[in-house]
């Protein structure tokens, strides 16, 4: 179950979208705009904009909420949102973590559903645990999630039976919340890392003495986990879960009359408490302490700069007029964002990036924020140019040329958002409905944003939003929270020394600059088409240009207004020699940043605002590529600009200004907590030192050059071939127009890849000895992992079955380490079998847990292991893998995403599309004794290699 670290309060303006045309002039004069009107189902008023009538609404006798609305994305799924309007902040003293452990209880036992049945239960029913059941737990709110494969009355009804028990029935044993303490304490230390304890400390600085500050991460909380009473859990769910306190919402493809009546049967006798709840004192911030600063420091945080500003809270109603005000400041601070993301991809930017927001401090206070981040120690330089960028902002104010670039934005966002609204997905529908609860908000399309956007058009200008930013912006004296890796000396007046000494600095107002044309319209003559073929049980056409040029088109009606594309250059970095990895990462990064040979990024960013496109490309493991999602509209223009950043790239000194601010972060972050150290440094272990796996080293990342890098481009891109893939909703001759005149006017590219066979050698490594790696992270935390070595994947069904094995050895360590241990919170299995590297391939398991605990930990995959071994697994375990893989598979092949990593080497790399012909047959046919079978095979002890990560206290201290 995730535990979320902060929920802003949901802004109107975001839910906000008419549904109706504006009136006609012979119709009665509209009522003023702040009288209600009318009411939703749930009792939030409705003034002059009208809530989404396909939702519905209602309420029971006992007070519970519901919403219902049928949708069709994912074809034939639902979702199930169950929200309880409790928290961390509506904890007590002696309360403090027991939110998040109740639950966690709502899976251990209920009424009718015994411990340890209900994932089980939902497992043989298709259900993912982790994937489609979850929770998550707030500080204002606690929710749980169902995301039903098939909507089937059984599975409704089921879903809803877990639904109801979890509302009244959890039985919360004695014996059940001590097993559970392990558990919950073990993902609290999986979370313990830089960024939590920054976030904790930020909240006691700007909100001390608030709800939000006290229960945040608060000292105690560990102790009382390990001790509280079930009678103290027990006290806190009859006081929070009830009725009124609770909103369900149900999304899919189900009819509301139906959903309705079985809503009513299952909660109607729910009964309500005669002790009204009691709302706790949140707390408010002195608006007159300002100007303050704090310093927190940790070795690997990141220098970052935090200016907030804070006046008193107001309750925006969901009008017209406040929408209107809400969309001028939200294009001030675009505009201000815009300004800071140009300094920082300067040649010499003094700053790594920044972001200011709008928002409010939940509902207690407003907020403006902006956050910069500094170059390695350069704290002084990025608070500078925080203070003057807002102070010239709200000084001088916006352009006319800055406003038509965010105005552009904004409506291709909203235009967008339109066109595509009969296809927003079931869990985003739900989400947004269930974010009104607990605030008078109503949920609207997004037609209605667009209209509205569109009427207040014609009167949005750089004076007015001008004004609306400097209003908003301008509120209390700033707090000021610095993020360090080395303690600030006298922190406080330090950091007010230098704003007050950047305040002195004069500021001038912006420059306004014209617009330009972009200068990569013109490739050439279009290509003709060499070869054009269907691949009929694939639904998905193959065109060849006379220049070698691929392309695939796979239409769906999946997503409304949407495609989806893919573009593949060559081998990526089986072309580079390995000791120029390196550039590959740098690419990867940054390329965007270097522009064209005719216009930098920002200058780009300038031209084509209003489009929906990606920049730069990535160098991955066995190709370039660029990946996005559009719209036809926008596609053309999508295969200029990547045309362009293929055959013209600017490879500019800003990319390098960027490289080299980003590099000593990243390094420092490399040890901050076992999973970083994991990602970094056993992939060479496994590898036996191969340059091509993990992380290159420190120096080979500060030595890449500009020069390298335009040198590789020109080698390894120029006439590589290319293969171009779409998927969606699509104009098909208008894609294969789009590609013949801009990839298809290039010079003829190679009609096949290179084999790169030397590159694709790889082999696990020899020394099986134990390895113990450190980490720089929370001394309470190990990680425990265990490797075999396999194969590569050219035996499609081996895969397969590889597959299932780390699916039901996942589901064993969740019996036997999470549950009968409480060792570890979620334990995980995998099998990586390659399809670039030869006779290469790792089963897997991973454990985060606590350092004592990492031997018994290891002991226990080695018994399932051998469990695995010497006898079948037993049948329900495998059909409680099996179920829920098979459901997820047939979910994929309604999702566009899946499709385009099917298709994009549909033709450079043909053979594989067989495994999309068989893959749920091969799934079907894996037996327990296959598994067994497997196992004997690649999961022996001689062969295992077990890699221990702890704190390097831990290693210093033997």
């Amino acid at each position: 179950m995730k535990s979320t670290v902060f929920r802003r309060a949901i802004a109107a303006l975001p839910l906000l979208a008419l549904t109706q045309p504006i009136a006609a002039q012979d119709d009665p004069p509209a009522p003023p705009a702040d009288t209600v009107q009318s009411t939703t189902g749930w009792g939030h008023p409705v003034y002059d904009i009208a809530p989404d009538p396909a939702v519905r609404f209602g309420v029971l006798e006992n007070g519970m909420r519901y919403a219902i609305l049928r949708n069709g994305t994912p074809q034939g799924t639902a979702v199930i949102r169950f929200g309880f309007d409790v928290g961390w902040i509506d904890e007590g003293e002696q309360e403090l973590g027991l939110a998040h452990m109740l639950e966690h209880m709502a899976f251990n036992g209920s009424t009718n559903v015994p411990e340890g049945e209900m994932i089980k239960l939902l497992e043989r029913l298709g259900l993912a645990f982790g994937a489609d059941t979850n929770a998550s737990t707030g500080f204002e709110d606690t929710i749980y999630k169902l995301d039903l494969p098939r909507t089937d009355p059984d599975l409704v009804d089921t879903a809803l039976m877990l639904m109801r028990e979890t509302a009244s029935e959890l039985t919360i044993a004695d014996d059940a919340v001590d097993r559970e303490r392990g558990i919950i304490q073990s993902e609290t230390r999986t979370r313990n890392n830089f960024s939590i304890r920054r976030i904790k400390d930020y909240f006691q600085f700007i909100a001390p003495g608030t709800r939000y500050a006290t229960r945040f991460r608060a000292d105690g909380t560990d102790a009382i986990i390990d001790t509280a009473p079930g009678a103290t859990v027990r006290d806190l769910y009859s006081r929070f879960y009830r009725p009124d306190n609770a909103a369900l919402v149900i999304v899919g493809d189900l009819d509301p009359d139906v959903v309705e009546a079985s809503i009513r049967d299952r909660f109607g006798d729910w009964q309500t408490p005669e002790t009204p709840r009691v709302e706790v004192d949140k707390g408010t911030l002195d608006l007159s302490r300002g100007p303050a600063a704090a310093n927190f420091v940790d070795p690997d945080v990141q220098y970052l700069v935090t200016i907030d500003r804070f006046a008193p809270y107001q309750d925006r109603k969901p009008t017209v007029a406040e929408t209107d005000q809400s969309r001028l400041i939200s294009l001030g601070t675009a505009i201000l964002n815009r300004r800071l993301q140009t300094i920082a991809n300067g040649a010499d930017a003094p700053i790594i990036g920044a972001s200011a927001s709008s928002s409010d401090f939940f509902d207690i206070q407003r907020q403006a924020q902006l956050v910069v981040q500094a170059r390695e120690g350069e704290w002084q330089r990025a608070l500078e140019v925080g203070e003057q960028e807002w102070r010239r902002a709200v000084e001088y104010g916006f352009t006319d040329a800055e406003l038509a670039e965010q105005l552009a934005n904004f409506e291709q966002r909203y235009r967008d958002a339109a066109s595509q609204q009969d296809t927003r997905r079931n869990s985003q529908l739900a989400d947004g409905i269930l974010s009104t609860a607990r605030r008078e908000r109503i949920f609207v399309s997004p037609q209605t944003t667009y209209d509205l956007f569109l009427a207040q058009k014609p009167s949005i200008t750089a004076a007015a939003v001008s004004q609306a930013f400097a209003q908003h912006y301008a509120l209390s004296d700033p707090l000021i929270h610095v993020s360090t890796k080395q303690a600030i000396p006298d922190a406080q007046e330090t950091i007010l020394d230098v704003w007050r000494a950047s305040q002195t600095q004069p500021v001038a107002a912006p420059l306004d600059t014209s617009g330009l044309d972009f200068a990569y319209t013109d490739f050439g003559p279009p290509s003709a088409i060499a070869d054009d073929t269907v691949i009929d049980d694939l639904g998905v056409r193959t065109i060849r240009f006379a220049n070698n040029v691929r392309l695939n088109l796979k239409p769906t009606d999946f997503e409304k207004g949407r495609l989806r594309f893919a573009i593949r250059v060559g081998s990526g970095q089986l072309s580079i020699p390995e000791d120029e990895i390196a550039q590959a990462v740098f690419l990867s990064a940054v390329s965007a940043l270097g522009g064209l040979g005719q216009h930098g990024y920002d200058e780009l960013r300038q031209i084509l605002a209003g489009r929906r496109v990606t920049y730069g490309f990535d160098a991955g493991a066995d190709m370039f590529t660029v990946r996005g999602i559009g719209t036809m509209a926008d596609l053309p223009l999508q295969m200029q600009l990547s045309a362009a950043y293929l055959s013209d790239p600017g490879l500019r000194p800003e990319m390098l200004t960027r490289w080299q601010a980003l590099i000593p972060p990243y390094i420092a972050q490399l040890d901050a907590t076992p999973q970083a150290v994991a990602r970094s440094q056993v992939p060479q272990i496994l590898s036996d030192g191969n340059p091509r796996f993990g992380v290159p080293s420190k120096d080979r990342l500060e030595a890449v050059t500009l020069e390298d890098a335009r040198r590789i481009v020109s080698e390894r891109i120029g006439t590589a071939p290319v293969e171009i893939s779409v998927v969606g909703d699509f104009d098909s001759d208008a894609v294969i127009d789009a590609v013949a005149s801009s990839f298809g006017a290039l010079p003829p590219r190679a009609a096949t890849l290179d084999s790169h066979e030397s590159e694709r050698i790889a082999h696990f490594a020899d020394d099986r000895r134990e390895r113990v790696l450190t980490h720089a992270g929370a001394p309470d935390q190990a990680l425990a992992m265990t490797y075999w070595p396999t194969t590569d994947d050219d035996d499609a069904q081996e895969e397969a079955t590889m597959q299932m094995l780390a699916t039901v050895m996942r589901l064993e360590m969740l019996d036997r380490i999470r549950e009968e241990l409480g060792a570890s919170y979620s334990p995980s299995a995998g099998s990586s079998m390659s399809h670039i590297y030869r006779d290469f391939g790792t089963f897997s398991t991973s454990v985060v847990v606590e350092p004592g605990q990492a031997d018994e930990v290891f002991e226990v995959v080695d018994e399932i292991a051998r469990d695995f071994r010497s006898a079948p697994v037993d049948a329900d375990l495998l059909e409680r893998a099996r179920k829920p893989l098979l459901e997820k598979i047939a979910l994929s092949r309604r999702e566009n995403g899946w499709w385009l990593g099917i298709i994009d080497e549909a033709q450079l790399r043909a053979e594989r599309l067989e495994r999309v012909r068989s893959y749920e047959d091969r799934i079907r046919a894996i037996t327990p004794e296959m598994l067994q079978q497997a196992a004997l095979r690649y999961l022996d002890p001689a062969q295992e290699l077990r890699i221990r990560i702890v704190h390097e206290s831990l290693v210093d201290a033997e």
